[in-house]
């Protein structure tokens, strides 16, 4: 069942449920409002029961007995029953359609004592009756007063079908307008609906939602959050196709080197002639010696090594978060020292100092991400810095947080270069000339956003570049950890 049709559902039971309630309520209340006022007509002839009573004895029959009857319980379709002390029923004392089943005394409820009355409901014979049952003044005689409820349950009838006629009204009334309002509230769903069905087929997501209304309510909410989502989507598959790219671009270089030395040297092992390395070997066109198949093999294993720096750093940044395994609880310092060791191949002569404040600090962190965006920013620091040179290494931990500080004494930041150091891909005008992807800087502030820190860049007053990271202390693991 589609939703609008279960809207209108649920509006037309409401509404059902409701004229229900009202008319059952209605009804009854009718009927108490009658039955009050069949009791106070019964009730305001107790002041006559005495004379009803005693009409037999103090007129003779047939001289107007009937008319004084009449008189005093007027013209409504009443019965009256009178017993006196001694247990007969005064016939001559009746009045009304008093059958076999009213003259019946076992069954009548008893009269209460003198000065009361009492106001019952009986059936016989299938007619239901108000009895009025109470005693004269002097207590001799009993009298019942029948009033026959037939015409009230009649216009309670009448009233309980002109009430269910207006309930079916109103049920199908409430059907036709829940299915109109529901068809008109579910419009912008519909239109929401169409839309994500057609990004969905056509894997589109650069289009946006519009289901009007200006946003202020749900459904405008919901198509803003979905909008969001597509945003979100078309940056990321943007952002992939460009690292793809940017990937492809950044490899080309080493392969075709590696391609170039690869052949080079398969040619010199062929025994075929082939150019020198470097600008003299080519105008030479000479052999391979044994000294420049050694720079060709150099040269390979460098080049090798540049491209799974490469390639591991693409694969870092293309993973994200998503592939980042769990976080734990580490100790700090020895996360800096292996991030350190990870460094000291690339230009032994530059010295490292690393603080780490307090000793034995740990916290729960993802470490191999975190190792490698510390590496990254050791190495930055330590290739820039000249042979003899001293790169700081700082981390504090304390109640705020961490503090991750890199400084170094190499050629500093361009200001131009500042805003854009950590993008992919991104090389200054000093790291041009060094081998390196542009990555190294993006994978540092892919691990901050990770642990929900920041990171950022500066010059260091009297030369050289400052990098600083923040992350928030972390004492419990995440979900999923």
């Amino acid at each position: 069942m589609s939703l609008q049709k279960r809207l209108t559902v649920l509006a037309a039971a409401a509404v059902a449920a409701a004229v229900i309630v009202a008319s059952l309520a209605a009804w009854f209340q009718v009927r108490a409002s009658m039955l009050d006022e069949v009791d106070a007509q019964l009730t305001k002839r107790v002041a006559n029961l005495g004379s009803i009573a005693d009409l037999s004895t103090v007129t003779p029959p047939g001289t107007g007995y009937q008319r004084r009857l009449f008189s005093l319980v007027q013209s409504d379709p009443v019965s009256v029953l009178v017993v006196q002390g001694d247990g007969t029923v005064q016939d001559d004392a009746t009045y009304g359609p008093l059958n076999d089943s009213l003259r019946n005394l076992d069954w009548l409820p008893p009269a209460p004592v003198s000065g009361s009355s009492r106001l019952d409901t009986v059936t016989a014979d299938g007619t239901t009756y108000r009895v009025l049952s109470a005693r004269t003044g002097d207590g001799d005689a009993q009298v019942w007063i029948f009033q026959p409820l037939t015409s009230m349950g009649d216009t309670l009838d009448r009233v309980a079908w002109a009430l269910g006629g207006t309930a079916a009204a109103g049920v199908v009334v409430a059907t036709l307008l829940g299915w109109a309002v529901s068809r008109s509230g579910l419009r912008p769903v519909d239109r929401l609906v169409a839309a994500t069905e057609v990004v969905a087929r056509t894997r589109d997501v650069g289009q946006r939602v519009d289901v009007g209304g200006g946003g202020r309510d749900e459904i405008g909410r919901l198509a803003g959050a979905v909008n969001a989502l597509l945003a979100g989507l078309d940056d990321a598959r943007r952002g992939q196709s460009e690292l793809v790219e940017n990937a492809a671009h950044e490899l080309r270089t080493p392969l075709t080197v590696l391609r170039n030395d690869l052949g080079l040297l398969a040619r010199a092992e062929s025994g075929g002639a082939a150019a020198g390395v470097g600008p003299e070997g080519a105008a030479a066109g000479r052999r391979l010696t044994a000294e420049d198949r050694r720079q060709l093999v150099v040269d390979l294993d460098t080049q090798v090594a540049a491209l799974a720096d490469a390639v591991g750093e693409i694969v870092e940044l293309a993973r994200g978060a998503a592939g980042s395994e769990p976080a734990r609880l580490t100790d700090l310092a020895a996360l800096v020292d292996r991030a350190v060791a990870r460094t000291r191949r690339i230009a032994p002569d530059v010295v490292v100092e690393v603080t780490v404040t307090p000793p034995d600090a740990s916290a729960v962190v993802h470490p191999a991400t975190l190792e490698r965006a510390m590496a990254n920013l050791v190495r930055n620091a330590v290739q820039v810095s000249a042979p003899g040179g001293t790169v700081t290494v700082t981390l504090a931990a304390d109640g705020a947080g961490l503090h991750l500080d890199v400084l170094d004494r190499g050629p500093g930041l361009a200001p131009d270069e500042l805003p854009r150091v950590f993008d992919r891909f991104f090389r200054g005008a000093a790291a041009r000339a060094r081998q390196g992807s542009g990555l190294g800087l993006a994978i540092v502030a892919q691990a901050a956003e990770l642990h929900g820190g920041t990171v950022h860049a500066a010059n260091r007053p009297g030369g050289g570049a400052a990098f600083a990271m923040r992350l928030p202390r972390r004492e419990t693991f995440p979900a999923g950890s």
